[in-house]
């Protein structure tokens, strides 16, 4: 019985916080319930949750608890979907957006619960359509593993320009920014 009452309180939470996250809000506390909605109610409720510029300079909107990070929205991707990620996922995330390669010896986590999008799933720097290309790439709800060692031996596909996302495959194959995508439906 009780394992009925802890899933429907669970459940009812995270219906309450999607809810309120149909679009990426201008508010404080709207974007702080955004931004929590690509995590679990487990992770979401001890995360810091930030605002993070297009240079990666973070803003604080709320403090966290737990070493988990919520970004109200990703600024190097076409629709801006939040994320959710642990101490080293962040770290790799603001690696990234600085040019330079992430530590391969360090793997982090990231939670996407509303999805995701990516103008190229082989070039990590894009900020357009590659040539050729009709559209960015859509990525349901999923969970990334970002270390390129274990992406690139991961056995995943890899290196596709088009993949199909509803299966594991690894962005940016073959570069030191590989990640494996794990869609969660």
């Amino acid at each position: 019985m009780k394992s009925y009452l802890a899933a429907g309180i669970c459940a009812a939470l995270l219906c309450a916080i999607a809810a309120q996250a149909t679009a990426a809000p201008g508010k404080p506390k709207s974007q702080i319930v955004w931004a929590l909605s690509a995590a679990p109610p487990s992770i979401a409720a001890g995360a810091a949750v930030v605002t993070m510029s297009d240079t990666g300079q973070i803003q604080y909107l709320r403090k966290g608890r737990n070493g988990w990070t919520c970004i109200v929205h990703d600024p190097a991707t076409p629709m801006g979907h939040p994320l959710c990620l642990d101490k080293n996922g962040l770290e790799w995330m603001a690696t990234a957006m600085s040019g330079h390669a992430p530590d391969p010896d360090k793997t982090g986590y990231s939670y996407m619960l509303q999805g995701g999008s990516v103008w190229s799933a082989t070039d990590v720097a894009a900020t357009a359509l590659p040539p050729g290309q009709k559209d960015f790439i859509r990525v349901p709800p999923h969970v990334m593993i970002m270390n390129a060692k274990i992406a690139n031996s991961s056995g995943f596909p890899s290196g596709q320009t088009n993949p199909d996302t509803h299966k594991p495959f690894v962005m940016f194959g073959g570069t030191p920014y590989a990640i494996v995508i794990m869609p969660l439906k």
